[in-house]
């Protein structure tokens, strides 16, 4: 089958690898139908997150189920389903206390042997062990492309300002507006905040973020963005800021903004440096942090929303191409080029 691989020199390649078969009686075969590339997957490229040369790359996907083990009752063949980047055994300890991202038997798609070895989406077929934990069907009037962000980052999104974080009638300034913060911010919306402040340094993003419900726009290349946030709330801050970035300004911008007994929510992907901050003025300020990777146990829920008509993340989707185009897509993706913020792969 056709797959992307990493070519060991910072970069991808397609190639023809193995077909994946039924290794576990838990296991299902899935035809991939779409696939996206994510900032993740620059990390690859970028050195940053240590993959092996020819492993398959890819975590966000969609497709038809093919084939099942002889203990998958849940999902069957035929069904249309959504795949979870973060692999869960859905039985350990932690996953049984919802904490599937830190499974004992788990790991991510699409990030080769150190975490897991279980293949990625940017191929013609995938694996997927444990598949009633990590396949969720698409309900019959969704198509796959308004499902497919559910198993990254639209529940990244979320989980930046769920499980109560976001307050109704809240100041909320997201930092990023790329599809990780532009997840955050429809997920935002959903729990009533008053008014919602995007920051990016990209024009064209910051349209895309006005399109999908932001108050305000900040281009912090023209303007500071805590000098105007600041304005905005007569001198007292954010009531939550959202670091979706992953750099050192963008976390500082953050904590420059929020208000005292305020709320920082981190889901950026910071590089191995470390961000330094005073912790006598995160405790004489009162503040409250939360970071972590996307804890996959809403999917179901944010299925249900799409399905309502509360959610939908498919403005992001700028460009679709076929797998074979993959080179091309790496080179759009990674360079921003023709407004770029996410591409589907067709195989």
């Amino acid at each position: 089958m056709k797959a992307v691989v990493y070519d060991g020199k910072g970069s991808v390649k397609l190639s023809e690898v193995a077909k994946p078969k039924i290794i576990a009686n838990k296991d299902a075969i899935v035809r991939i139908t779409h696939a996206s590339i994510c900032g993740s997957d620059l990390n690859i490229l970028n050195g940053k997150i240590p993959v092996e040369e020819n492993a398959v790359m890819g975590h966000e996907g969609v497709g038809v189920v093919e084939e099942v083990g002889s203990e998958v009752s849940r999902i069957k063949r035929g069904d249309r389903v959504v795949i979870s980047y973060s692999v869960q055994c859905g039985e350990c300890q932690n996953c049984r206390n919802g904490l599937v991202v830190f499974c004992d038997h788990g790991g991510m798609l699409g990030h080769g042997k150190k975490w897991g070895d279980f293949g990625g989406t940017q191929a013609e077929y995938l694996r997927i062990p444990w598949a009633e934990a990590n396949l969720y069907p698409i309900p019959a009037n969704l198509t796959e492309e308004q499902a497919i962000f559910v198993g990254d980052i639209l529940s990244t999104g979320y989980q930046a300002v769920g499980d109560q974080y976001v307050q109704p009638g809240d100041f909320v300034a997201i930092f990023g507006a790329g599809p990780v913060g532009l997840c955050a911010l429809a997920a935002a919306q959903l729990f009533g905040p008053r008014k919602i402040v995007s920051v990016d340094l990209v024009d064209y993003r910051l349209e895309k973020a006005i399109q999908l419900g932001a108050d305000v726009v900040i281009n912090s290349k023209k303007l500071n963005p805590v000098e105007e946030i600041k304005k905005m709330t007569d001198g007292k801050g954010a009531d939550v800021t959202i670091e979706a970035v992953g750099n050192s300004e963008t976390f500082y911008g953050c904590f420059e903004s929020v208000r005292p007994g305020g709320k920082i929510s981190i889901v950026g992907v910071f590089p191995f440096e470390k961000v330094g901050v005073s912790l006598r003025d995160f405790l004489r300020r009162n503040l409250q942090m939360k970071a972590g990777r996307a804890n996959i146990i809403h999917m179901g829920r944010l299925l249900s929303l799409i399905e309502c008509g509360k959610l939908n993340l498919t403005p992001l989707i700028t460009h679709r191409m076929p797998l074979e185009e993959a080179v091309e897509a790496y080179r759009l993706f990674s360079s921003r080029s023709e407004n770029v913020l996410k591409i589907i792969l067709k195989p």
